[in-house]
């Protein structure tokens, strides 16, 4: 069940970045092109006269323009449970959503607010010794984002480098079959995280990973996101 979803979620993603490749120059790490395209402009606001004469400024409409945008960023990627949580479950599937806020006059900054979720089956070895049928984990995040877009700092003629940090909720629940046994592991919990991260736009797509600091359930994330425009101004 789990691998067709996974399948599926790719699948839609794929089409999403054919359908929306004629705006792959509206996603929020697009930056890059958008100043460069604001220093030509300033470039052209000083015109020279004659010789005898001082170069005089020239406003133009560039000046007054604030691009930005809304955007949803859809995600799906494999959470490896580390520490404590690694030694009682397996990598599993997780997935997410974000809603970006992207402005020129905030470069390199992108906020955003955060739905995710992640799903971990039970160690083999764990729910052997336990006499387990079932041992689930399942994690939901919910908290805000800020993205710091490298290029300033990191030329690259190929991909946009991004470096994320994310300050979340996390409300943990457990599914032990049987029920019974092992009761020194609580069935629910929840707790404040954070996340660092280093992702890469290619084309429409970031692809990159981050580790989340959540105590017994930190774990290590490598995803794949796609950005789509909601709102433009």
């Amino acid at each position: 069940m789990t691998s067709s979803i996974i399948k599926l979620v790719f699948l839609l993603m794929i089409f999403l970045s054919i359908a929306g490749s004629g705006y792959a120059q509206l996603s929020p790490l697009s930056f890059k092109t958008l100043t460069s395209k604001s220093s030509e402009q300033n470039s052209l606001r000083y015109v020279q006269q004659d010789d005898s004469q001082k170069v005089t400024p020239k406003k133009t409409s560039s000046q007054k323009t604030n691009i930005g945008g809304v955007f949803l960023s859809p995600t799906v990627g494999v959470a490896f449970p580390t520490g404590k949580f690694g030694e009682l479950s397996n990598s599993g599937f997780y997935y997410g959503f974000k809603l970006e806020f992207g402005f020129i006059k905030l470069y390199p900054f992108v906020f955003g607010v955060i739905y995710e979720g992640q799903s971990n089956g039970g160690n083999a070895e764990f729910t052997t010794s336990n006499f387990l049928t079932q041992f689930d984990t399942d994690i939901t995040y919910m908290g805000g984002s800020v993205d710091i877009i490298l290029n300033k700092y990191i030329k690259s003629n190929f991909t946009i480098p991004v470096f994320t940090l994310e300050l979340k909720y996390a409300n943990i629940k457990r599914t032990l079959t049987p029920d019974n046994v092992v009761t020194e592991i609580p069935r629910e919990d929840s707790k404040f995280t954070y996340s660092l991260g280093l992702a890469f736009t290619l084309y429409v797509f970031d692809v990159g990973g981050k580790y989340t600091f959540a105590g017994d359930y930190s774990n290590l994330t490598f995803n794949a996101r796609i950005h789509i425009p909601l709102i433009k101004f």
